[in-house]
Parts: structure tokens; sequence; C-alpha cells
């Protein structure tokens, strides 16, 4: 009977791993695009919708996440959508223009996905999508900001929309892109301690508005780091 219960983990843990490759297969490491996607304009997008805008991203850094997501969105689905035994989550909100992908699965590897986008005044939109991760680069967390021009067709990078408050070389940033709302808040961790950086929306980039610092439990923070 322990022999059938040992052969059964073993099946389950391989399965499981083979998911995870295949997943995996033909992915964009994320450092790659953290180089990257500031000197690369994208064309011939057809239209603002998140989903198209997340296609034509994709289609020049492949990503599971962003397939995962446009996948989802496509179909129309609305709240939480699972894929390969519940290791996948998609979490897609249409009305609010945002989606999100995470990665359940028994492996080393972890990365994350969240976009969304804003109206701007002008008839443009601003895309945001926030990549992390802790595989061979431990901790990378970027955003990619980009301007789509409905008449051209264009995703122009906007890399230096974020700014307002002073940062050093020893500080980790943490982006929560508004799941509802304009408001985007920055959580930074360094030695000179921990902050929550708001910015709100003026019609056209998300502005500084307020640091505020934060007490929190560094040996919990260390922990979900670790995972």
């Amino acid at each position: 009977m322990k022999k059938y219960f040992l052969m059964t983990f073993i099946t389950l843990i391989t399965s499981m791993t083979a998911i995870g490759q295949d997943m995996f297969s033909g992915t964009t490491e994320l450092e790659v695009i953290a180089n990257e996607w500031e000197n690369v304009t994208l064309r011939n997008v057809p239209n603002g919708s998140l989903a198209t805008m997340l296609d034509c991203f994709n289609k020049k850094w492949p990503t599971w996440m962003l397939k995962s997501a446009v996948k989802t969105m496509k179909k129309g689905v609305a709240g939480r959508d699972t894929y390969s035994n519940g290791q996948i989550v998609v979490h897609n909100k249409p009305k609010d223009g945002f989606v999100s992908v995470d990665w359940y699965g028994h492996v080393e590897r972890h990365e994350f996905m969240r976009a969304c986008y804003w109206k701007r005044s002008n008839g443009h939109r601003l895309l945001g999508i926030y990549f992390g991760g802790t595989d061979k680069y431990p901790n990378i967390h970027f955003v990619c900001f980009y301007d789509y021009d409905m008449k051209k067709h264009t995703l122009t990078p906007e890399p230096q929309i974020i700014d307002g408050f002073r940062t050093t070389e020893d500080r980790k940033f943490y982006y929560d892109l508004p799941e509802e709302g304009k408001e985007l808040q920055i959580t930074e961790f360094g030695s000179q301690g921990h902050f929550i950086h708001t910015f709100k929306w003026d019609g056209m980039k998300p502005v500084f508005s307020k640091s505020e610092k934060i007490e929190i439990d560094d040996e919990e923070h260390n922990d979900e780091e670790d995972e």
C-alpha cells in the first residue's frame, strides 16, 4: 500500500512538472522584456481594447501569462478563469479594464502579471502591464507603460511617466495597478523604511499625490519574497 501511494505521489509531481515545462515553453524571459520594451513601438494595433493591446504585446514578447489572459478575455469570461488543474488563475474584470494572471504550481519558478488601461483626455489610452517573478532573476518587478493612439494604431512606450518621489538603488518596488478606479499605488521597501506612494489620475497620467510610511512585519515580508 505504501509503495502504491509513493508511486502515485511521484506520478503526480512528474505530471505537474511536465505541465509547468509545457506552459513555460516559448515564453520570453522577464529580463529580456525589461531590457527591450522601452525602445520598441508596437504597430498595427487594431483597437484599444485591453485584449487587443495585450495580444499585440504578446506577439512581440510571447509569455504564458499574456497568452492565458488574452484567451480568457476573448472568451468574454468575467471573474476568475482557471487552467491546468488550478495552476493558472486569470482574474478578468472587463468593465474595469483590468486583468491579472497568477501561477500556483509547485515549482520553483513563480511569475505573475497585472494589466489595465486608463482613458486619456486626448482620446488616447494609457496601457500599463506589470510583470513580476522570482525565477532566474529574483524579485524582478517592472511596469511597461504605453500610449495607444487610435488614429495611428500604435503603442508607444512612455517609460518616464511615473515620477515625483526620490529613490535609491537598494530599494524594491511593487506596483498596484488599479482593479477599480484610477488611482495607482507603489509600495516601496528599503533601508530607509517602507512606504506607499499614491498617484492620482489627472486625465493624462498618474500624478504623484503623497507618500506614507507604513509599518510591516519584516519577517513576514521576507517569507513572501522567498515563496
